[in-house]
């Protein structure tokens, strides 16, 4: 790792975790950190337990959902070699969307539905790999972003079609829910449902960084190191869409975050995996924390943190985008 990664990876998590502080510690019920702290031991005030109890499943959520998916998108952009890739462009996010909505449409409980995603995640990113395979055009770079779009078109009208089918009091809100993401309605019960599948995926693509770097130099290379292409790129997906299931299962769909992360910090520590995965991971979570914090913070209303994500993600991607052409 050079001397600037060792740098700057723990600045930024020295700063997502004063983040974290101040989301605990500021507004209308913030309470002051030793308080807080007294009140995680039980011994805290009214207020700084209110605020724990309201505040912290929010948090870590948050947290949960942005390193999660920055840690599938970093994975799939080493993986494809392409900086385009991300769970949203490949239609993880909107498949993961749909197996949930599936699920809560069936009656399941917060398993049912986890699970529901995880299937609806990992049939799309099917899809749109067979989709690529069976193109066969000149850039298959271009193949997979189109098979993608379609493949998150597809699930994105299916998420239409279940809410034209949901019972309009109970269903339609919760599914509108997976539909704007937010993490309004998370409970530390879910979160830590969340954290197991999360926790496995990450510790697969970590283990795996030195094998993504080689198969990123090419599958005759990692032959040549005795690599299986095939199987590393079954365990890769398969870890990414666990992932991004369990933080859609959790939050809802909240896009550009696993695509805007792992930009932002191949520009910081570079492309290669032992470091790109857990500073993407860092700057993930803190993305999703101050749009969940944006979101509190415009009116009266929440406003759903897809949308934010949305509105703020795609012109830094865009100016990420352009910044790196120049240099390149």
């Amino acid at each position: 790792m050079s001397g600037r990664a060792r740098l700057l990876i723990p600045l930024a998590a020295f700063g997502l975790a004063a983040a974290v502080a101040a989301a605990l510690a500021t507004g209308p019920l913030g309470a002051p950190p030793g308080d807080l702290l007294a009140a995680a031991t039980g011994q805290g005030t009214p207020q700084a337990e209110l605020a724990l109890a309201l505040r912290l499943p929010r948090v870590l959520t948050a947290l949960l959902t942005g390193a999660g998916l920055a840690a599938a998108g970093a994975a799939l952009q080493i993986l494809f070699r392409n900086p385009l890739v991300a769970p949203d462009l490949l239609g993880v996010s909107s498949g993961a969307g749909l197996g949930a909505a599936v699920a809560l449409l069936a009656g399941a409980a917060t398993v049912g539905i986890q699970l529901g995603a995880f299937a609806g995640g990992v049939a799309a990113t099917a899809l749109t790999l067979g989709c690529a395979r069976l193109a066969r055009t000149g850039d298959p770079r271009l193949s997979l972003v189109l098979c993608g779009i379609v493949t998150g078109a597809l699930a994105s009208a299916g998420l239409g079609l279940a809410a034209v089918l949901a019972e309009p009091y109970s269903q339609l809100p919760a599914l509108t829910y997976w539909l704007l993401g937010s993490f309004g309605r998370a409970t530390l019960s879910e979160a830590a449902l969340a954290l197991a599948p999360l926790a496995v995926a990450v510790a697969a693509v970590l283990a795996l960084g030195s094998r993504l770097d080689a198969l990123s130099l090419g599958e005759d290379q990692a032959r040549a190191l005795g690599l299986s292409a095939g199987r590393l790129r079954l365990v890769v997906v398969g870890a990414a869409a666990l992932a991004t299931s369990a933080s859609v299962a959790v939050a809802g769909v909240v896009g550009w975050i696993g695509l805007l992360a792992p930009h932002a910090a191949r520009a910081l520590v570079g492309p290669a995996a032992g470091r790109l995965i857990p500073a993407a991971m860092v700057l993930g979570a803190g993305l999703a924390l101050g749009v969940d914090r944006l979101s509190l913070a415009l009116g009266p209303a929440e406003t759903p943190v897809g949308l934010l994500a949305a509105l703020i993600g795609a012109p830094a991607f865009l100016v990420l985008f352009v910044l790196s052409g120049r240099r390149a």
